[in-house]
């Protein structure tokens, strides 16, 4: 009799407790939630979630102490109860199926695998990847971000302190090279903030904390963009791929978005790929040809190489191959430059407001910039013309960290010359040149990049006078970064010029008659990122000059010429330089400069001695002075 009415209690009980739990859910599976929550920590708020629904709660303590809960709930779902307590708030949460609930702060885990994932086949490739993927960075490890749809922490998991600016830097490379990607844009979406890549592909930008979208863009390359969140300083790579686009065509706009905005007048620069697009001559593409079509540029005359500048002399136009100094860029009478075009990246010509980092000449600054070469794999190119044959090599010595370029051009153009009039068919001509271009990536913070440079010319023209030049530089920079805001290039380098006379088809009047140019130079260049609107630019330039301005002497045994040699000369190039750019506003910048040089005569010298009032001529020297 007690067992018969104990069984339909039990059920009653069961009944009752299947109705309150149904009850306490909402359609979708999710308990609710009832309280009244008035100005409670976040923390005994969670704890009181934990105790009416059951669920597990994971949260950090230190992530939720200064948050406070004011709210009421009358019987509402457990979702939206989390979403009223943590609006206005960086806390964010996440429920999984084993009714787990994940609290965190600027961050969403994810807690299911996006649809596709364990497809037939390779998982990775057929992978429908619409998920977001977290990756931290932060100053002990500098990672390279590939992908756009990925979400990527810079400055730690854990912020440090969520007030005011932070600092990223890192470098822009390309995706299938791991070379620099120079003049790349770096634009923060919904704000003014952006910035430009150097010529090491280097940037810096002041962001404040949070999350962000980086649009990063570049000619010939496809546009990226980078999820980030920011919790602290730190650096942040990002790679981009080549883009080739085929040409439909051409719209040329007025609009605002099309406005070119710099601060630096006459400024142009090509790249090498824009420079292989032009028309050449014998298919071999020419550095100066292209730069003698820009506006303002000039030849001196037919078939060579020399520029006039805004009516300037070829002499007053500085001429640099990764900051080394070429005297004479040209090749077999000006018909090629002195560039073998495999190596080169880019060319930037300022021809109005020069840099204050750039001196010594009147007119303009050429700045020619070598590649770094293939940092993931050993490649070559080589070609044969009508007149030259070219062999380019490139390739990592350790990979994604160093590489080397070496470059090597020659000419076989005699058969040309004799198919000119007689009077030049018995004539030669020949020439070289040589690059070795190596860098190496010591740490985060070191990077070093050497380059060497020779070429040489030697021709007649159907007499018995050889003329020969050449060229013989070498440079070696030091790239250090301090800290997010400062870094310095340190470079020092040889540079070499000779020139060369010689005849010997009569042995008793031969001779010799030659001049060199050299110099050894040291720059120290150091750029101080102040803040997003401020950037300021300052160093120091020494170059020390040998100049042997002649020499007359006998070619052979039997040669009666008397040796004739002109005191060499020595002399000290000084210089200190400071710019200044500033962004007042999105539309007004302004930028200053201001450069001091100083030249100083070194002995041993000596200077004729005049009588006052009298003109200075030979036959008025009274003496002389050494020193």
């Amino acid at each position: 009799m007690l067992l018969k009415r104990l069984v339909p209690i039990f059920f009653t009980c069961i009944f009752l407790f299947a109705f309150n739990v149904l009850r306490a859910q909402d359609k979708s599976g999710m308990p609710n939630v009832s309280g009244d929550f008035k100005n409670i920590s976040a923390e005994n708020f969670l704890l009181e979630i934990e105790k009416q629904t059951g669920y597990h709660l994971y949260f950090d303590p230190g992530q939720i102490d200064s948050v406070t809960v004011n709210l009421s709930a009358n019987n509402q779902p457990l979702t939206e109860v989390l979403k009223q307590a943590f609006n206005d708030t960086r806390l964010e949460f996440s429920i999984d199926a084993a009714n787990n609930i994940f609290i965190t702060k600027g961050l969403v885990i994810q807690t299911e695998l996006p649809n596709g994932f364990f497809k037939s086949g390779n998982n990775n490739k057929n992978r429908d990847d619409t998920s977001v993927d977290i990756y931290s960075y932060n100053e002990s490890k500098t990672q390279v971000a590939s992908q756009q749809n990925k979400l990527y922490t810079i400055g730690g998991v854990n912020p440090s302190n969520n007030n005011g600016r932070k600092t990223i830097t890192g470098y822009v490379l390309d995706s299938k090279t791991g070379e620099p990607v120079i003049g790349a844009s770096i634009h923060v979406d919904n704000s003014s903030l952006n910035t430009l890549t150097d010529q090491y592909g280097y940037y810096t930008i002041s962001v404040p904390g949070g999350r962000h979208s980086l649009s990063i863009q570049n000619i010939g390359m496809k546009d990226a963009k980078r999820e980030i969140v920011i919790n602290g300083d730190g650096r942040f790579n990002i790679e981009m791929q080549s883009q080739i686009i085929s040409l439909k065509n051409v719209v040329i706009s007025t609009e605002k978005a099309s406005n070119v905005r710099s601060l630096q007048m006459g400024e142009q620069r090509i790249d090498i790929k824009s420079i292989k697009q032009v028309p050449v001559v014998f298919g071999e593409a020419d550095v100066l040809r292209v730069v003698l079509t820009l506006p303002g540029v000039k030849s001196v005359g037919e078939a060579s190489t020399g520029l006039n500048v805004r009516g300037g002399s070829t002499d007053q136009n500085l001429i640099l191959f990764n900051d080394a100094t070429v005297y004479n860029p040209s090749h077999f009478f000006g018909l090629f430059s002195a560039f073998n075009p495999e190596v080169i990246k880019d060319v930037e010509l300022y021809k109005s407001s020069i840099p204050a980092k750039y001196g010594g000449r009147l007119s303009s600054v050429l700045e020619i910039n070598g590649r770094e070469g293939d940092k993931k794999n050993i490649t070559g190119t080589a070609g044969i013309g009508l007149l030259t044959s070219r062999l380019t090599l490139e390739g990592p010595l350790i990979k994604d960290k160093s590489s080397f370029i070496i470059g090597a051009r020659t000419t076989y153009a005699d058969w040309l010359l004799n198919l000119l009039p007689a009077q030049y068919k018995h004539s030669k001509a020949s020439f070289y040149d040589f690059n070795i271009l190596v860098n190496h990536e010591i740490d985060k913070k070191n990077s070093l990049f050497l380059t060497a440079y020779m070429s040489k010319d030697n021709f007649n023209l159907n007499s018995d006078t050889t003329y020969d030049y050449g060229n013989n530089n070498i440079s070696l920079k030091w790239k250090h970064i301090f800290n997010n805001s400062l870094y310095a290039v340190v470079t020092a380098g040889y540079d070499n010029y000779n020139y060369n006379i010689s005849s010997k088809s009569v042995p008793i009047n031969a001779y010799k008659l030659g001049f060199d140019v050299n110099q050894e130079n040291f720059k120290a260049h150091f750029n101080y990122f102040a803040s997003s609107n401020h950037t300021v630019e300052f160093g120091m330039d020494n170059i020390l000059y040998k100049l042997h301005p002649g020499n007359y002497g006998p070619q052979g045994k039997s040669s009666l010429v008397v040796p004739d040699i002109v005191q060499k000369e020595q002399g000290l190039e000084s210089a200190i330089f400071i710019s200044d750019k500033y962004n007042v506003t999105s539309a007004l910048s302004v930028e200053g400069g201001i450069r001091y040089s100083m030249f100083n005569v070194l002995g041993p010298d000596s200077f004729n001695v005049y009588p006052s009032g009298v003109p200075k001529t030979v036959d008025n020297i009274i003496g002389t002075n050494y020193y």
